[in-house]
Parts: structure tokens; C-alpha cells; sequence
């Protein structure tokens, strides 16, 4: 949350690549989705546990979305860290 506090992240006026973002370009994301894998397991219930794949594809829906958006915003210097950076770790 620190890397990206000072950015609008509806819409962003600059990327962020330092912090987690130079390991992944989806931290938040990550977090996000360990965060519901452990709430399922605290809270001893099945069902979350048995969403997962569906919250795994509206996640990567999501990202493709965000993804195109930030490569039409920014162009080349977004390809450019795309192409350095993984997408999720």
C-alpha cells in the first residue's frame, strides 16, 4: 500500500515500479487472494476454499482489463516494464 498510497489507482498519472511492484505488477492482487485463502482457512468453512478458481479468473479478468488500460495510458514505458516484470510473482 505504500508504493502505490499517492497514486489514484482508478486513474493512475504515473507507474509504480519500486516496493513490490519491481517483483511483481500485481501485488495488491496477491495479497488480496492470500488474504481470502486465509480467512477460509480461519474461519474452518469449505465453501471459500471451493470459489477459489472463480476468484482466480475474475482476478485475472481484471488484470488483463487493468493491464490494456495502463498500456494505452502509458505506451511504451508500460510495455517496457511489462516486459521486465512478472505479472503476478
Amino acid at each position: 500500500m505504500r508504493a502505490a498510497g499517492r497514486v489514484n489507482l482508478e486513474r493512475p498519472n504515473q507507474l509504480v515500479q519500486s516496493g513490490p511492484y519491481a517483483y511483481g505488477r500485481n501485488p495488491m492482487y496477491v495479497a488480496w487472494t492470500i488474504g481470502y485463502v486465509g480467512a477460509g482457512l480461519v474461519a474452518g468453512t469449505a465453501w471459500p476454499l471451493l470459489l477459489l478458481p472463480v476468484v482466480l479468473v475474475v482476478t485475472q479478468v481484471a488484470v488483463l482489463r487493468e493491464e490494456r488500460c495502463l498500456e494505452h495510458r502509458f505506451g511504451v514505458a508500460y510495455r517496457n516494464y511489462k516486459a521486465s516484470v512478472r505479472r503476478y510473482l
